[in-house]
C-alpha cells in the first residue's frame, strides 16, 4: 500500500516533520497524458493535540483524486522540533511555517485547509499572507475562541504544573485505546512539547473572531463540518460561512473529525470546491 513520503525540513531555524502525498503514488494517472501532472495542491494544518497523522486516511483519498497534498507536525508536536522562541507556538508563527514549507516543496499557491485549532492558524495566515493561498477551507473550526472552553482551563493548569508523561493518565490512555492508531497517539503525546499545547490552548480560549479580517482579503472560503461536530456550535459555523460568503458542506455520519470518520466523502467535498478555484 502506498504511503506518504515523510521528510524533515529546517524551517525558521528548526526541523519540521512533513508528509507529502503524491498523486502518482496513489493511483492518479495524471492529466493529458502527463503522469506527473496534478489537478491542484493543498496544504493541511492539523488541530489541537494532533499531528500530520490525522490525515493518514484523508491524504491518500485526496491524492487519488489528483491533488498533491502536504501536511506537517506543527512545531512542538510529535516529530517536529520543540522551540525556545517566544512566538513559536502562536498561530502567526505556525502559519509562517506553512507558507515556508509550501514554498520549499515547490507548491504554487496551494489550497489552505485548517482542522479545528488548525482553522485558527489558517485564518491567521490567510490574513497575514493571502497571496500565498488559492482558497481557504475551515474544517470543523470557528471564527475565534471556542464559546465553551470545557476542560481547557483545567488542562492548561495541569500542563503548567507537570509534564506530558505524567498527564498520560488512565483516562487519556483509555480514550486513546478506543481509537485507531493507539500506539501512534501515545507516542505523539509523549513526544510533544507541553509549551506548544499551552500556546495552542491559549488561542482556543482567548482568540477574537477573525471573520471580518478574513473576508476583507477576498480569499475564496469554504466551511465544512461533520453533522455531529461537537466543538464550535454548528450555528456559529454557519454564521461564519455567511459572513465569509462561503458555501457550507456537511459531512453525514461524522463528528469533529470527518477526516477519520468519513475520509472518502470528505475528499469528495473538498475537491468539489477546490476544482472551482
Amino acid at each position: 500500500m502506498a504511503e506518504a513520503t515523510t521528510r524533515f525540513m529546517q524551517i525558521q531555524g528548526e526541523d519540521l516533520a512533513i508528509d507529502v502525498y503524491e498523486p502518482a503514488a496513489f493511483g492518479f494517472a495524471g492529466v493529458a497524458g502527463d503522469a506527473n501532472a496534478v489537478l491542484g495542491e493543498a496544504f493541511l494544518i492539523h488541530g489541537f493535540t494532533g499531528s500530520k497523522e490525522d490525515f493518514l486516511d484523508l491524504g491518500p483519498e485526496l491524492a487519488a483524486r489528483g491533488y498533491r497534498v502536504a501536511t506537517m507536525d506543527n512545531r512542538g508536536m510529535h516529530e517536529s522540533a520543540n522551540s525556545e522562541r517566544a512566538d513559536a507556538y502562536t498561530t502567526a508563527s505556525i502559519g509562517r511555517d506553512a507558507v515556508l514549507v509550501a514554498a520549499a516543496l515547490g507548491m504554487d499557491k496551494p489550497h489552505l485547509f485548517g482542522h479545528s485549532f488548525g482553522g485558527l492558524v489558517a485564518q491567521r495566515n490567510a490574513i497575514d499572507s493571502p497571496e500565498a493561498w488559492r482558497s481557504l477551507t475551515l474544517f470543523c473550526s470557528g471564527p475565534g475562541a471556542l464559546p465553551d472552553v470545557g476542560q481547557l482551563p483545567q488542562m492548561h493548569a495541569w500542563l503548567s504544573a507537570t509534564d506530558m508523561a505524567t498527564l498520560w493518565d488512565d483516562a487519556r490512555d483509555t480514550e486513546a485505546r478506543g481509537r485507531v492508531r493507539y500506539e501512534m497517539r501515545k507516542a505523539r503525546w509523549h513526544a510533544s512539547d507541553k509549551n506548544a499545547l499551552l500556546g495552542h490552548a491559549n488561542h482556543l480560549m482567548h482568540d477574537e473572531s477573525m471573520t471580518a479580517a478574513v473576508a476583507a482579503t477576498g480569499i475564496a472560503a469554504h466551511v465544512v463540518f461533520g453533522e455531529n461536530d461537537d466543538a464550535w456550535p454548528l450555528d456559529m459555523q454557519r454564521q461564519m460561512a455567511a459572513e465569509l460568503g462561503a458555501p457550507v458542506s456537511v459531512i453525514a455520519n461524522a463528528g469533529h473529525c470527518p477526516n477519520e470518520d468519513q475520509p472518502a466523502a470528505t475528499a469528495d467535498v473538498l475537491v468539489g470546491f477546490w476544482a472551482k478555484h
